[in-house]
Order: structure tokens, then C-alpha cells, then sequence
């Protein structure tokens, strides 16, 4: 099936299988969203423009995400109050962050995505 665009999807599934897992992962380990693996495998290892693994790992994450929230939840680790105050806020920003994604070109939303991953880990190390 051939999306809107007319960009085909590469349908190796073995690649597809791995990027899963290791997206559902780390999204499980870190809390992070697996999207700062995702995102990279999807345009490395299956060859989606930058566009369209932003695109496909945010629909993925909502599954990941509640495939791993239903442990923490088990746990009783969850902080519903916040969790709640965190929600509209969080909805609010993702829109306007998904319509400034999907003005910029593919180069400069692949720079913005490498810097915040660089800005991350450097926050990890030095702040961790």
C-alpha cells in the first residue's frame, strides 16, 4: 500500500521487527519515548525521509507507551495528579510542535533532532 505521498514504505520486516524492539525497549527502560531511537533507525536502517519517521514513530509511541505505562502502573509508580496537570499542556505543545515539524525541510528538522539529542545526553552527563 502506498501512502498519500507516493513515498514507498521499505517492507523488510526483519529491520521493521528490530526497530520495533528496540524502540519498545528503550521506551520501557528510559521513560523517554523510544522516538531518539526510533527516529534514527527508521531513517537509517528502513531509509523513511526525516518527515516521515517522526511521523511513524509518534504513532508508535502511543502503543509503546502504553504497553510500558501498564507496569508502572502495576507498581503504583504513577503520579496521576501530575500526570493530569501534565496532559493538556503536553497535547497543546506536541500540536504546535508537530505543525513547526512539518514546516521545516527534511535537512533542518534532521539538524534540530540531532541537537537535542546531543543537548540531552550532555544534560545527562553533566546534570545526571
Amino acid at each position: 500500500m502506498l501512502p498519500v505521498t507516493g513515498e514507498r514504505i521499505p517492507m523488510d520486516r526483519q529491520r521493521a521487527i528490530f526497530t520495533g524492539t528496540v524502540g519498545g525497549f528503550v521506551s520501557g527502560l528510559t521513560g523517554i519515548g523510544g522516538g531518539t531511537v526510533m527516529v534514527p533507525l527508521l531513517t537509517g536502517l528502513l531509509k523513511l525521509t526525516q518527515r516521515r519517521a517522526h511521523a511513524t514513530s509518534l504513532v508508535i509511541v502511543i502503543f509503546a507507551a502504553l504497553a510500558a505505562v501498564s507496569q508502572y502502573i502495576i507498581r503504583g509508580e504513577v503520579d496521576w495528579a501530575l500526570a493530569a496537570a501534565l496532559t493538556v499542556s503536553s497535547v497543546v505543545g506536541a500540536q504546535i510542535g508537530a505543525r513547526v515539524m512539518h514546516a521545516m525541510p527534511d535537512r533542518e528538522l534532521r539538524l534540530v533532532f540531532s541537537v537535542f539529542l546531543i543537548v540531552v545526553g550532555v544534560r545527562l552527563l553533566v546534570f545526571g
